[in-house]
């Protein structure tokens, strides 16, 4: 019995789930964040604890940004009842790896006659509404 009482913190000391969610931009490069706190330019991958939805933002220069919410489910081993196994009592190092690509298209441009025709659309509803807002 001596044994297996010392067995036993050997085990607990070399259990665990490392989670990760991989971000991967095309193209590469782009600055990457998750709930709004910056983790990296891409390809990056960040440590979380817990599953459920995360907000990821991609930016990169000449690029749109893109937003997205991802949705990080546990698997089975990760249910509530069996995860005290996987997380503590299985000596393994786990990883459980979550992926997910973003692509930045390129920024359009609007030419010159483009922009004067919104100008010009965005004046005439500011003129509109101030006319509404006196009762005109």
């Amino acid at each position: 019995m001596g044994r297996a009482t010392c067995l036993v913190p050997l085990l607990l000391l070399c259990a665990c789930v490392e989670r990760r969610l991989w971000v991967r931009t095309e193209p590469a490069g782009a600055e990457v964040r998750i709930n709004g706190e910056v983790i990296g330019e891409a390809p990056v991958s960040w440590r979380f604890d817990h599953y459920g939805a995360v907000l990821v933002r991609a930016e990169l220069e000449g690029r749109e940004a893109v937003e997205r919410v991802v949705r990080l489910k546990p698997p089975w081993y990760e249910t509530p009842g069996i995860d005290f196994f996987s997380d503590v009592v299985v000596p393994a190092h786990i990883h459980d790896d979550h992926e997910i690509m973003l692509e930045l298209p390129e920024l359009r441009r609007m030419a010159p006659e483009e922009v004067e025709r919104a100008v010009r659309e965005v004046t005439e509803a500011a003129r509109r509404l101030r006319r509404a807002g006196r009762g005109e």
